[in-house]
């Protein structure tokens, strides 16, 4: 087995476990929380609660199954306001290497905890991962996030937008026609290389970016439970 150190977007892994790091306050706001986000809105609903019942907390892993690659949702923040803690880290890693065998992990990807959002160096982040994880018996990946990777969940959604008929996409959607043929320029001008960063398209918000991926999962939904 073997522990491997990568550059590019952790959604590309082959891995059957991929690591999502969290705060505890049901905030999935930035970095790859917001990915996961949009990609698992039934998982990030149930996090939420979790966050809301004051369940979650550093140290507390939480195992999401009902997708696949299965998603480790990892605290290495208390709030989203506040930098991540090594503490936290050396917390949910001692954790994992506790439960993983039990929980049925196979092999897995992580990003560098804390090394995004929360502030922690990347040298300092990389080392304590590798305390807890080069040792184990499974096939581990670190990710440092590249923001120019793409990932086969983004190249469908560029493929369906560039080349779908937006009139009808923005009647059947209720999704204003500038705002699909704006983000339709972003993707063919090479702007756009992942779901979040559509986010940064001048004018586009949340609540549409959500609406136009909930739209693309009922189309999916229908055609696969089509009679024919």
């Amino acid at each position: 087995m073997s522990l491997i150190e990568l550059k590019g977007n952790i959604f590309c892994t082959k891995a059957q476990t991929i690591v999502n790091t969290v705060n505890c306050v049901g905030v999935m706001g930035a970095g790859i929380a917001l990915e996961c986000k949009l990609r698992y809105p039934e998982m990030f609903q149930k996090y939420a609660d979790f966050c809301e019942a004051g369940l979650f907390e550093p140290g507390k892993l939480w195992l999401y199954k009902q997708e696949s690659p299965w998603v480790l949702n990892f605290p290495t923040k208390k709030h989203w306001r506040y930098p991540s803690k090594e503490s936290y880290l050396q917390a949910g890693l001692e954790k994992f290497v506790q439960t993983y065998e039990e929980k049925g992990i196979t092999s897995i990807a992580f990003p560098l905890l804390g090394a995004d959002k929360g502030g922690i160096p990347k040298d300092i982040s990389l080392s304590i991962m590798k305390e807890y994880l080069s040792n184990l018996p499974i096939d581990i990946e670190i990710y440092e996030y590249d923001p120019k990777v793409a990932d086969s969940f983004y190249a469908d959604i560029q493929d369906w937008i560039t080349t779908t008929d937006l009139q009808a996409l923005s009647q059947n959607s209720g999704i204003r026609l500038k705002y699909l043929e704006v983000i339709k320029e972003s993707m063919e001008q090479g702007e756009v290389h992942q779901i979040s960063q559509i986010l940064n398209i001048k004018g586009i918000g949340l609540t549409t970016l959500e609406k136009l991926l909930d739209y693309r999962n009922t189309q999916m939904d229908s055609s696969t439970t089509s009679l024919f």
